[in-house]
């Protein structure tokens, strides 16, 4: 979440007329997240949270993400659920740029993450997976395997060497290095289906120790089930100092393997999946290091620790074969 577009009150006021919602109390802007303008809305009837689809996300996947919402909110699956104008739709317009509203979660994210955090986000992400099984919706993930070449290529040729220096000397080669590896040993043959594509501690909220839904599904897709395993790996089992947490690791497999065993294929190649998406946040907080507007009310987050994550995911690529799974 973040604020891009800049709201006044009597744009949002005008805006809820829209809507059978009450009227306008109290709104701020959320300044936590990258990718859209968030605001925090209390009007006479509830809380609500207003999203303005900035230029990076396609106007034509934003059904997707509206019919996932109400597909695992149909399903008891806590998340925010998509509220109607008064014309019945969910889809309007602020600003010229395409926008939602959607119902508030209570609760908060956990700046401080233990091993039972990490077993009940596992078991959440496994209830995720089942729930969304039969989804009819289909959105390819733009930031897979298909997109980091393209990535990396935006990275090279729009951010100077001077600056990528500073960051880390050589950091595209080692980047790049890793895309060919996980590139020649992609497990398309995996189970795969609907994925959040970004279950990081600030997009979960807990109530008394318990979750309490989960939020932001602009970046959802369909892709490898265990790959949304990977990224949750990199976001939760990290400490601050970026050491591994093994016990953090073990508690988070566990929590999904409670609702939905992982098979003895889908586990050899967490390793590298692993990698995989350390090395999307590397790219995309690289590009977005650079690239974020200085106006942008919005805290563009390092790069350095997805550097370190990163490679702490090669060495133990290193120790599997996998040219002996490729035959």
């Amino acid at each position: 979440m973040a604020v891009y577009t800049k709201l006044n009150e009597e744009q949002i006021i005008d805006f809820l007329k829209l809507y059978n919602i009450g009227t306008l109390i109290h709104f701020n802007g959320i300044t936590e997240g990258i990718e859209n303008s968030n605001f925090y809305l209390e009007t006479s009837k509830g809380k609500y949270i207003l999203t303005i689809f900035e230029k990076r996300v396609d106007q034509q996947d934003i059904p997707f993400f509206i019919n996932i919402m109400k597909y695992l909110s149909s399903r008891e699956f806590l998340c925010p659920n998509p509220i109607m104008d008064i014309q019945e739709n969910y889809l309007q317009h602020l600003q010229n740029k395409p926008a939602i509203i959607v119902s508030f979660l209570n609760g908060k994210s956990k700046t401080i993450v233990t091993k039972e955090d990490c077993f009940n986000v596992g078991s959440y992400m496994a209830s995720m997976h089942i729930k969304s099984n039969n989804f009819q919706g289909r959105r390819k993930n733009s930031l897979s395997i298909s997109g980091w070449d393209e990535l990396i290529k935006n990275c090279s040729e729009t951010i100077p060497t001077s600056t990528l220096n500073k960051i880390e000397p050589n950091i595209l080669e080692e980047i790049q290095d890793s895309f060919n590896f996980c590139k020649k040993y992609w497990p398309n043959a995996l189970p795969q289906g609907f994925i959040h594509a970004d279950l990081f501690p600030d997009n979960i909220f807990f109530d008394d120790n318990k979750i309490s839904g989960v939020i932001d599904f602009y970046f959802s897709c369909n892709d490898i089930l265990a790959y949304d395993l990977a990224i949750a790996v990199n976001a939760w089992c990290f400490e601050d100092n970026q050491t591994f947490n093994n016990k953090k690791f073990d508690k988070l497999i566990k929590g999904y393997c409670s609702l939905r065993n992982l098979s003895t294929k889908e586990l050899f190649y967490l390793p590298l999946l692993c990698q995989a998406a350390a090395m999307r946040f590397l790219l995309t907080r690289l590009y977005d290091w650079v690239h974020t507007p200085k106006s942008a009310s919005v805290v563009p987050k390092n790069p350095n620790e997805y550097i370190i994550k990163l490679r702490h995911h090669k060495q133990l690529v290193i120790n599997q074969n996998y040219d002996e799974s490729l035959k």
